[in-house]
């Protein structure tokens, strides 16, 4: 009976080793989600292999917490879509290149339980969204240094630069984005600011670079970045973290107010951000007198028609992995040439794919992750995950953000930061054992 104690907390002992060198490798892989493609990847890829090692031990207290974590709302929806939209690529009418293509997209839903498990904890769950926001600092940090003109002066040769999306706008400005499109960048900075923003309220030991850094997203996105999701992603950052603070305040309706005026004052007076706010209504009227569909709106207006047109073919269950793509070839529509396989929606994605059993699972996600985020215990965190979900909400309306990868990992990680019910319990209660080993 002793003999057996000592193996088993031996095994214990080697389980949790594994564990952590997966958290480490986790949290590798969310600093790579925004920047770097290689970060990701290794991190993502050794996280699967620790995390293989440490289920050999087969501990009751192990088997258990998968249990756990397979029992918990938000995994059994993410695995509850990837399995809607596994069975519409096998009996998709479309092409199957077309199909699997989807389908490798929407892997990622499967990472969901992978995170769960790891990062039990409010520590874990914050330790790994701050690593994502350190790579949404490095991708601004090219920017910044080019946008100033630091790297002129000090003869710095940015070369991500040679290989950066959009390099010069549909309307002719330039913009310095790197290793990612404007909207992504625009995406993972505005939370980056969020987060800094909201760190300067609850920390009063890094409130100075917090505040810092906040700065320099706030210029990142108001002048080196054109993207205009970039400048709606910051307005609606400062909306919400604006109404999660102040919501229950005597002054509240004064705050926004300000806001409002501060907003206005900042599209009056530069022309740069006036030309990018009004490329919108002009492109979206651009499409409606002239059926122009060669600018950005134009394009994703023609897009969303299409797929509500396919939407209406099979509302219920929708017409299959890659049914999108397939209509514009089957159409020979003018845009089928420009390779796009996605609506540029994500709520029109599921639709036009899935159907409303696809579209009430997605929406289902997001606002089950808004309601866990209210419900961690870390007021940072909380407020922190509940504006970077509103920005993805935000961002899907023009992008099919799951579907993308950058966007969508992100979402992941925030889907798996939200599980708070019985994870979080039985995750408090491995860690006491941990220590207690020791």
């Amino acid at each position: 009976m002793v003999n057996a104690m000592v193996e088993f907390k031996q095994a214990l002992k080697s389980d949790i080793r594994f564990l952590e060198l997966s958290r480490w490798m986790g949290l590798l892989c969310a600093f790579g989600i925004p920047w770097s493609n290689a970060c990701f990847n290794i991190g993502f890829y050794c996280m699967l292999i620790f995390l293989t090692l440490s289920l050999f031990s087969k501990n009751e207290w192990h088997i258990n917490r998968w249990q756990t974590t397979f029992k918990t709302p938000l995994v059994i929806i993410g695995l509850s879509l990837f399995a809607l939209i596994s069975l519409q690529t096998l009996f998709s009418n479309s092409h199957f290149d077309l199909a699997e293509y989807d389908f490798i997209h929407y892997r990622k839903l499967l990472a969901i339980p992978l995170f769960v498990f790891l990062f039990n904890t409010t520590e874990y769950k914050k330790k790994l969204f701050i690593s994502y926001c350190l790579g949404a600092g490095v991708l601004m940090l090219p920017t910044l240094l080019d946008g100033s003109g630091i790297a002129n002066l000090l003869h710095i040769d940015l070369a991500p630069r040679r290989n950066a999306a959009y390099s010069t706008s549909l309307n002719g400005v330039a913009n310095l984005v790197y290793w990612r499109n404007q909207i992504v960048h625009g995406f993972d900075v505005s939370i980056l600011f969020a987060a800094c923003s909201l760190g300067t309220l609850y920390s009063r030991q890094y409130r100075i670079p917090l505040l810092i850094v906040s700065t320099l997203c706030a210029i990142d996105l108001l002048f080196f970045v054109y993207g205009r999701m970039a400048l709606l992603s910051l307005v609606v950052a400062i909306f919400t973290i604006a109404i999660i603070q102040f919501s229950s305040k005597k002054y509240f309706t004064a705050i926004l107010a300000g806001l409002l005026m501060a907003c206005s004052l900042i599209y009056f007076s530069s022309d740069t951000i006036k030309v990018r706010l009004n490329s919108i209504t002009n492109e979206e009227s651009s499409f409606t007198k002239d059926n122009n569909i060669l600018t950005s709106g134009g394009q994703r207006l023609h897009y969303w028609h299409k797929s509500w047109q396919l939407f209406k073919q099979s509302p219920i269950i929708g017409n299959g992995s890659g049914s999108f793509r397939q209509s514009l070839i089957d159409s020979q529509d003018p845009l089928a040439s420009f390779g796009h396989r996605h609506t540029h929606n994500e709520y029109l994605t599921q639709l036009a794919q899935y159907g409303l059993v696809g579209f009430l699972l997605f929406i289902s996600l997001i606002t089950i992750t808004l309601i866990n985020a209210k419900r961690i215990d870390d007021k940072w965190l909380s407020a922190a995950l509940t504006t970077a979900v509103v920005l993805f909400s935000l961002n899907a309306v023009t992008d099919s953000s799951l579907h993308n990868d950058w966007e969508g990992w992100a979402f992941v990680v925030f889907v798996s930061i939200a599980c708070v019910d019985k994870t979080l319990v039985a995750g408090q209660k491995i860690k006491l054992k941990s220590h207690e080993l020791h």
